[in-house]
This record gives structure tokens, C-alpha cells and sequence, in this order.
């Protein structure tokens, strides 16, 4: 009731403030949560395939935060030599440094485009930096193992935590850098809020998970006597919450417990929800699905341990394993594994961010920025197969693509009567192409470049023979010739009259011992 009250006088005020803060308009992931509610889902772009699109280093650091992403597709986080601007193609746009580390807390971006971290985590400074790369201002907060990030609420004021004693207040700062209030909620604070559609900030501390009114009035908290980090995530009007009592809980916007969950093991990374379900990781290593009514779907084990999930837009979710340096995309109605990707040291406080094309964006444990293409590129290619005299049209053409030896994906197509194919939907970045065409064998084209707006063109040229699909002309090839002489066989026929005759014996006798590619 008493919220009621202050909401009530205030619609007007609070409206007038929405119209010109927020977060940057067209941006894909603005924040940590993504959204006011840290949902985490991206409604945008196509799926990826684990294909690395490109990456970005600096060298010599290191980082522990997620990326953000702005609305002209520039991509910011944090790293302990400073806060990276990073372009869409993956070259520096510059960095801001102060010489304090800024490796511990995710960005926000504002309306204006200006950028709001956290620097020095043992005694914290929130800054402001232009889109220019320019400091625009610093504010001090103090506190200790700040380990939180900054978010911006629909009343278009930044909203911040500053850690343990001293530290212990939330922080209501105007974009000019100006505190408009601060309240001391527990001995720590270490959690990224959520707001409701009224306004109100909900955030975890050591010991509550306490709803806050725009005004810097704490209306009610729930106590869990144990500490509540991470992110907290509302749908509708409940509120989503791990904490390290190794309960996973749903509370409602009014306070009171709807349901919770034993999961067996400390939660402080947060989760993400599609408004159906909800996804959250444990130190156990569990990733888990929940329905929004407390119904568990699945869980796998992935050594998931302190990353925040990431969903796409397909649903897919995405998440890092810690134990084994995994970076995992997991079908949502099964929790299996739909691809994974090892990279050198991930930590397993990363969570992915997700561009309006669907490239997913992952910030490696030494600072470097990794970019999963989405499935938008193009090809067109032809080959010619040694030996063979008929039309080329209809045949099955094989077309796979590597990175660093790894099978990435693999598309099917057919060529048209002069050997030609043209493929849509590929993954992007640079592969090494293995083509194979009917009863050929394979051809490799190094270091093929792939991208929306650039579509390459390849041609090659096929050794002839390998009728079991090994990549190699032998004797089990030369004994299929033999089985199959004299019969009409589409399938196995090398030259295109349709018959397995002379024809395909010398091929296969001329080819004897070729290996593909």
C-alpha cells in the first residue's frame, strides 16, 4: 500500500523522466541483462553454427565481464587495462584506460550512446565515457570487491551497487553524474537489478532480495540469510532469483515466496528467461530449465558454474562450461548439446552477448573478444568431376566447411547442367571449403572468406572413383566395379551413361590409391 501511494502521485514525473533516459534506442544488448527485466533473449537474428566470425586481442590482459553491444553494432567491455570499443568487423576502435582495472563489470549504454562502467573493483569508480572514447565524467563510490554492473532504469537514471563494507548502498545517479540518492541495504551488495513496470528496482544484498521505489524508499525485502548476486531476472510479475542457500526461488513483485527449488549448489551468476522458461547455472556445474511455475525440464552438466546463459532467438541457449574451457550452444527442448567450441581460457564468469544478426559474442578469460557468425553467408561454386561425360544437372554436391581442422558445418545441395551450385545461409568467416560431388573425391579450398555482404566464388576440380564415400580409390572400390559390372545403376555410375561398365573400371584402375583432400 505504501508504494502504492508514492506511485500514484508520481505517475507524472516518473513519465515525464522516461521519455528522455532509457537505454540506447536499436541497441541488441545494451546491458548485462539485456533488457529491464535481465531477461537475456535476443528476438533477433539467424543461428549460428559455431563458426568463429573473428576475433580481437590487445594482448597482456585479462577480463572477467560480458560485452555489450551498441546500436551502430560497436561492441564494449572491459578488461584490466581498460574499456575496449570494438568495431563489427572485429578491428579496435579504441580504448579508454585510467589505469585501473575494469575487467569485473559489464557496461551499459545509454539513450546518448554513452557508455557507464565500473573501474578499480577494491574501491570502486563509476565512469562515464563518450562513444568517442573520451571520459565524459567518474563518479566515487568506494566499497569493496565490487563485482557488480551498472544498469540504467526506464526513468533513464544509472542504477549501481558498490560491494561489501563499507561499501553496502544502492546508487541512483542522474547522466550528468550527479547522485540522486543512495540507500544502505545489507553488509554486501553485489547483484545487477531488475525493474518492474511500475519503476521499482529489485535487487539482491547478503541477505534480502529487497524491492527499492524509484524515490530510494526500500518497500519490502524477502529474507534468504544467505547472499543473493548475480542478475535478477523478472517475467510478468515474478521475480527470478539463485542464492547460496542452493535454492532457486520464484518471489512475486510484492514480496511474497511463490515457489523454490533445491538445486544442491551456491547460484550467483543469474539467469535468463524467454518468458516461458526460465535458465539458470549453478556451481555444480548444472545448467537447468525451469518452467515459470517451478516445473524442472531438464538439466545437463557442463561445468557451467558462474556464467550467465544467453538465449537466441531460435531459443537456442548459450553457456560456458568452466571446467574444460567450452563454450556450448544447447537445444532448448532437449538441454543436449547442438555445438560446442574450445577456446584457450574461458572463465566461467563470461556470459554471451547477442548482435542483431545473431552473432553471438564471447570475452575470453585473457581479454579476448571471440564472434560466432551467424548462419547469413553466401557461396557460389562449380566443379568438374575427371571422367565424367554427361550432364551435370542433379547431381548431390557435399559441401562441408573447417576451421583449424574442425568439421563446422556441412550443407547439401545439387549442381545445375553446367556444374554450378549457389548456397544461402552459410556460416561466416574464414573456412576451408571441402567439396564432393556424386562418387568423387574431396577438394579443399583454403581459407575461404564468407560474409553477408561478400559472396565468393570457387571452382574445383574432382578426382573420380571413390564409390564407398571414404576418400580413397582402393580395393573396396574396385570390387564394387566388379559386383555391379554390367547393371544400369544411377548411383554408382562414374561417367554419366547411367551403366557400371569398362568405363568405371579404368577409372577406377587409373585412380587407384588417390586419396581426396
Amino acid at each position: 500500500m505504501r508504494y502504492t501511494r508514492f506511485f500514484g502521485v508520481s505517475v507524472g514525473f516518473l513519465c515525464a523522466l522516461w521519455s528522455w533516459g532509457q537505454l540506447q534506442p536499436g541497441s541488441p544488448w545494451p546491458s548485462l541483462g539485456r533488457d529491464y527485466q535481465n531477461t537475456r533473449h535476443s528476438t533477433q537474428g539467424a543461428p549460428t553454427n559455431g563458426s568463429i566470425r573473428w576475433n580481437y586481442a590487445e594482448g597482456n590482459a585479462h577480463s572477467r565481464c560480458s560485452p555489450v553491444i551498441a546500436a551502430d553494432g560497436t561492441i564494449y567491455f572491459g578488461s584490466t587495462r581498460g574499456l575496449h570499443a570494438v568495431r563489427p568487423d572485429g578491428r579496435r576502435r579504441w580504448i579508454y584506460s585510467n589505469g585501473l582495472s575494469m575487467a569485473y563489470s559489464t557496461p551499459v549504454i545509454g539513450v546518448d550512446g554513452t557508455i557507464y562502467t565500473i573501474a578499480n573493483p577494491q574501491d570502486a569508480i563509476l565512469i562515464a565515457v563518450n562513444p568517442n572514447g573520451t571520459l565524459r565524467w567518474s563518479l566515487y563510490l568506494g566499497g569493496r570487491d565490487v563485482y557488480s554492473s551498472p544498469v540504467i532504469g526506464p526513468d533513464g537514471f544509472i542504477y549501481v551497487t558498490n560491494g561489501a563494507i563499507p561499501g553496502g548502498y544502492l546508487y541512483c545517479i542522474d547522466p550528468n553524474g550527479t547522485v540522486r540518492w543512495r540507500l544502505f541495504l545489507d553488509t554486501e551488495v553485489n547483484s545487477t537489478p531488475c525493474f518492474g513496470a511500475d519503476g521499482t528496482i529489485y535487487v539482491g544484498s547478503a541477505n534480502y532480495l529487497n524491492a527499492v521505489s524509484p524515490n530510494g524508499t526500500l518497500l519490502w525485502r524477502y529474507p534468504v540469510y544467505y547472499p543473493v548476486r548475480g542478475t535478477i531476472v523478472r517475467v510478468d510479475n515474478r521475480l527470478f532469483f539463485g542464492a547460496w542457500d542452493s535454492l532457486f526461488r520464484a518471489v512475486s513483485t510484492s514480496g511474497q515466496l511463490v515457489w523454490q527449488n533445491l538445486v544442491g549448489a551456491i547460484m550467483e551468476a543469474g539467469s535468463a528467461s524467454d518468458g516461458n522458461f526460465v535458465y539458470v547455472t549453478a556451481n555444480s556445474g548444472e545448467l537447468r530449465k525451469y518452467t515459470t511455475t517451478g516445473v524442472l525440464q531438464w538439466r545437463a552438466s557442463l561445468g557451467a558454474k558462474y556464467t550467465l546463459p544467453a538465449i537466441g532467438a531460435d531459443g537456442t541457449i548459450y553457456v560456458v562450461g568452466g571446467s574444460a574451457n567450452q563454450f556450448y550452444a544447447i537445444a532448448p527442448n532437449s538441454g543436449l548439446v547442438r555445438w560446442s567450441v574450445s577456446l584457450r581460457y574461458i572463465t566461467p564468469i563470461s556470459g554471451a552477448a547477442i548482435g542483431s544478426d545473431g552473432t553471438v559474442y564471447l570475452v575470453e578469460g585473457s581479454a579476448r573478444l571471440y564472434a560466432f557468425g551467424p548462419l547469413s553467408g553466401f557461396l557460389m561454386g562449380g566443379a568438374d568431376v575427371e571422367g565424367w561425360e554427361g550432364d551435370y544437372e542433379g547431381l548431390p554436391v557435399t559441401v562441408q566447411f573447417y576451421q583449424e581442422g574442425e568439421l563446422k558445418y556441412e550443407m547439401q545441395t545439387t549442381l545445375d547442367e553446367e556444374g554450378r551450385f549457389t548456397l544461402g545461409n552459410t556460416p561466416v568467416g574464414v573456412h576451408d571449403i571441402k567439396v564432393r560431388v556424386h562418387r568423387s573425391l574431396t577438394k579443399t579450398v583454403p581459407e575461404v572468406h564468407l560474409e553477408e555482404d561478400h559472396t565468393p566464388e570457387i571452382r574445383v576440380i574432382l578426382g573420380n572413383g571413390d564409390l564407398n564415400s571414404d576418400n580413397v580409390v582402393d580395393d573396396a572400390d574396385l570390387l564394387m566395379v566388379l559386383m555391379l559390372y554390367g547393371e544400369y545403376n544411377l548411383d554408382y555410375d562414374l561417367t554419366g551413361d547411367g551403366y557400371v561398365d569398362d568405363a568405371e573400371l579404368l577409372i577406377v584402375l587409373f585412380n587407384f590409391g588417390a586419396t581426396g583432400e
